[in-house]
């Protein structure tokens, strides 16, 4: 069961800061689950019902956990000036409503696994840096590719100032890899690459940990098993 503080869902909730959050918990003023909750930094359960001032300021909505695979050519995020599509286009009525968002990213023309949930515990333990869970990518560029030229990046190398660093990489044919990173940065593998004057031509992301993404089609998803959840925890 995913535990989190008391005032950090009021505050997820949207209706007031967490600092308002606090005071109004001594105030003696909130009650989880019917029970009146005064003691700060308690945590409950990511599900219970909150009452804040008598009002209920959210429904009993069950945890969300999902595997997709991401198209090319969508967005993780919800708003879009541009109106591009999203993510959560591709996702039934069910889960409308159940607040779910995706754990991280992928980029826009970036394809392959992403998890997508409504537990904050969840998500943060996952994609926290310190986690150390790892992330298979598999990428095609446009040129052959020295193993030479990538083997150095497992030592790290700079960028721009930035240090990037791969944990390993699997050569599958002259233009493709498989690269896996520990703590991935925003366009990392593509950058890379392009560091060697190699332009990636299609990266997807095949494995998050113990979790692959196997022969899921594109565009499709799938609810987790309640074991996947535990091993990818276990393993952060």
């Amino acid at each position: 069961m995913t535990l989190v503080r008391l005032q950090k869902l009021i505050s997820h909730y949207g209706y007031t800061s967490r600092r308002k959050a606090e005071a109004l918990i001594k105030e003696g003023k909130v009650r989880v689950n019917g029970v009146v909750e005064n003691e700060l930094g308690v945590k409950v359960p990511g599900h219970s019902l909150i009452e804040v001032e008598g009002k209920i300021i959210n429904k009993i909505i069950p945890q969300v956990y999902l595997m997709l695979n991401k198209p090319a050519g969508y967005l993780c995020s919800k708003n879009d000036p541009f109106n591009r599509k999203n993510i959560y286009d591709l996702f039934n009525d069910k889960y409308k409503n159940t607040g779910i968002f995706s754990v991280g990213r992928l980029d826009y023309m970036s394809d392959g696994l992403l998890l997508v949930t409504n537990d904050g515990y969840f998500s943060n333990t996952i994609s926290h840096p310190s986690s150390g869970i790892l992330k298979k990518y598999e990428v095609t560029t446009d040129k052959n590719i020295l193993n030479k030229s990538i083997a150095v990046w497992k030592n790290g190398i700079y960028i721009k100032g930035i240090k990037y660093t791969i944990k390993d990489f699997l050569k599958i044919t002259l233009k493709k890899v498989i690269i896996t990173l520990g703590e991935g940065k925003n366009k990392e593998i593509r950058r890379l690459f392009k560091h060697i004057n190699l332009d990636v031509v299609k990266l997807k992301r095949i494995a998050i940990g113990p979790l692959e993404l196997g022969d899921l089609p594109v565009g499709k998803y799938r609810e987790l098993l309640e074991e996947e959840v535990k091993k990818l925890l276990q393993n952060s």
